[in-house]
């Protein structure tokens, strides 16, 4: 399967999926102006991944910034992870979030609440 690497931009996030190299990231800042044109390949390519996942999958998500079609896409992505423990593989969300912004802390609260999923959480300055 073909890794999906993008590069960030002033509104769109750094976005690493690699099943070979089993990194799966998503880091920056999440305002893209089409946000269905930038997250529909990431989404198209977690499906692929789902029909296949590893025995392990670990999503890093280091968000300074996202609106709020964005964060419905985010909780779409979690929710797709949510199928490898479905399917009896391990799967679990790294949520960091810097102690200067509460509320990415929160958002992230109300993902794990939302799913079967285990997250850590990680603060930065």
């Amino acid at each position: 399967m073909e890794p999906l690497h993008v590069e960030a931009t002033d509104s769109t996030p750094y976005v690493c999926l690699d099943k070979d190299k089993n990194l799966f990231e998503i880091a920056g800042k999440s305002k893209p102006s089409n946000v269905i044109e930038f997250y529909d390949p990431l989404l198209n390519w977690l499906d692929r991944y789902m029909e296949a996942p590893n025995p392990k999958t670990l999503l890093s998500i280091r968000l300074e910034y996202l609106n709020s079609a964005s964060a419905k896409i985010i909780n779409f992505i979690i929710k797709k992870l949510e199928r490898a423990i479905k399917m009896g593989k391990e799967a679990s969300v790294l949520w960091h979030y810097s102690v200067h912004e509460p509320d990415m802390k929160e958002l992230g609260d109300n993902y794990s609440i939302m799913y079967n999923i285990p997250f850590e959480f990680k603060s930065y300055e």
